[in-house]
């Protein structure tokens, strides 16, 4: 069993690196992509949440359905095609809304994340899950370092496949549905669906109680309410807390901001540096490089520091730079194009928002996978997906629409992130782990000084 898992692992790990790439790949062209097809400045940002849209809508369906059937292949089977078409479309778009009509498409792809997450959440402990979350996550970003450099090579690519014209602009496309097609058969061929593990603690054993039903996987026992209502109130009852709701609006803040701030980041480079393609993509490459180097800076201080402690300095850190940020867009966009210290300024920025990332976004999946149940992880991760699709959608349109206002956007998202740090600092103690479940199994039994980032992840890699 343990070695039948090692392809498995390694194709789920592809999935994660394939999201990553495809972002890099494309969103340091997809604004001279629209400018080519006459597309208004303020379309990139209907475009960038085009993606999220599906996506956010699609991510509960794919995990509920992961709950009900127990396997995660099938969704991400079909999630995959949704990615090759969605992105053939975009190497094919003639115009500014087929363009949006093939992030639409693609869109439905992402949305199999949820069952992917809630399949490592009840296969793995509380213990190892954190470090399997982590792993994904870095990947992602280990994506944004390789897309870069697929940029390079695609940029100098200039011909024609019958009417299609292959060139830095539509390369891309084809470029993520051949790559989407080749994950699409190593998950025909190769993926086996991860046993669940038992628990004790009874939220996916055969110990859990007579109100549930049972479902068999791979010989392991998946226990889901017996009727529709006793689901809905279980959910009910399980995400409308007051930790669920700090850990959600963590989650759609912090993607609020951040995807605004990427929204902008092209048109802000060549207005302040003269930044094309390539300066463009070297800079997501530094950037991914930062984060992932910042991964593993938390796994060392994960074992001495609690999550809520972790997501505390790290939404704190946040709120200065976004104090920074404010300054500088007040005093840095007035200075010539190519002043020394608006760059210097902007790359110190740049490097400690991304340095800092992952002390957020990391510490509030952990919690969130910890304090809801698990006997529906897939339908609560595709929850936690849709509201960080509606903070993708949400934010590049704000931030698209202010691009001539700087200093609004800017302080906007200082007086959010702000509002967090209030929200988490007075909900501190309920962000506390609790050490057993309750009678209904609603809350897992990690602990508060259970290691954000472990090492215990031997039986997930192997």
């Amino acid at each position: 069993m343990v070695k039948k898992l090692s392809p498995t692992f390694i194709i789920i790990c592809l999935y994660y690196l394939l999201s990553g790439v495809e972002y890099a790949v494309i969103l340091p062209t997809l604004n001279m992509y629209l400018a080519s097809l006459n597309a208004s400045s303020f379309f990139i940002g209907m475009v960038l949440s085009s993606f999220s849209l599906t996506g956010l809508l699609s991510a509960p369906l794919y995990g509920q359905i992961t709950d009900v059937t127990g396997s995660t292949k099938a969704t991400v089977m079909v999630s995959n095609l949704f990615e090759i078409g969605g992105n053939f479309m975009y190497f094919a778009a003639t115009g500014p809304y087929m363009v949006m009509g093939s992030r639409l498409i693609a869109g439905l792809g992402s949305g199999s994340g949820s069952s992917i997450l809630g399949m490592i959440s009840r296969s793995t402990s509380n213990e190892e899950r954190t470090a399997a979350f982590s792993q994904l996550m870095s990947l992602r970003q280990m994506g944004l370092i390789i897309g870069p450099a697929f940029n390079i090579f695609l940029a100098k690519l200039d011909f024609y496949i019958g009417n299609f014209h292959v060139n830095s602009l539509t390369s891309p496309g084809i470029f993520m549905a051949l790559l989407w097609v080749i994950h699409e058969l190593l998950m025909a061929c190769f993926y086996h669906e991860i046993p669940l593990l038992k628990k004790s603690s009874g939220y996916a054993s055969v110990n859990s109680t007579s109100d549930d039903e049972s479902s068999s996987t791979e010989g392991t026992i998946i226990r889901r309410p017996r009727s529709e209502t006793r689901f809905l109130t279980y959910v009910y009852n399980d995400l409308l807390r007051e930790e669920v709701i700090v850990c959600l609006t963590v989650t759609f803040m912090v993607m609020f901001v951040q995807t605004g701030i990427e929204t902008l980041l092209t048109p802000l480079t060549k207005q302040l540096f003269g930044w094309e393609e390539l300066p463009n993509s070297l800079f997501f490459c530094v950037a991914g490089l930062l984060l992932v180097v910042s991964f593993f800076s938390l796994a060392k201080l994960s074992e001495k520091f609690s999550d809520r402690r972790l997501l505390v300095v790290g939404t704190a850190i946040m709120s200065l730079l976004y104090v920074l940020f404010l300054f500088f867009v007040i005093f840095g966009v007035r200075e010539p194009k190519g002043t020394v210290w608006v760059l210097v300024v902007f790359c110190i920025h740049s490097v400690i928002l991304v340095l800092d990332l992952p002390f957020v976004w990391v510490p509030q999946a952990s919690l969130f996978s910890k304090v809801t149940s698990e006997k529906t992880q897939a339908f609560n991760q595709g929850i936690r997906l849709l509201v960080m699709g509606l903070g993708q959608i949400l934010g590049p349109l704000w931030a698209a629409s202010l691009l001539k206002r700087l200093p609004v956007f800017a302080a906007v998202n200082l007086f959010l992130i702000l509002l967090l740090l209030i929200m988490i600092t007075a909900s501190y103690k309920r962000l506390e782990v609790a050490t057993q479940p309750n009678s209904n199994g609603s809350h897992p039994t990690a602990t508060e000084n259970t290691p954000l980032l472990t090492d215990r992840h031997s039986s997930v890699n192997a």
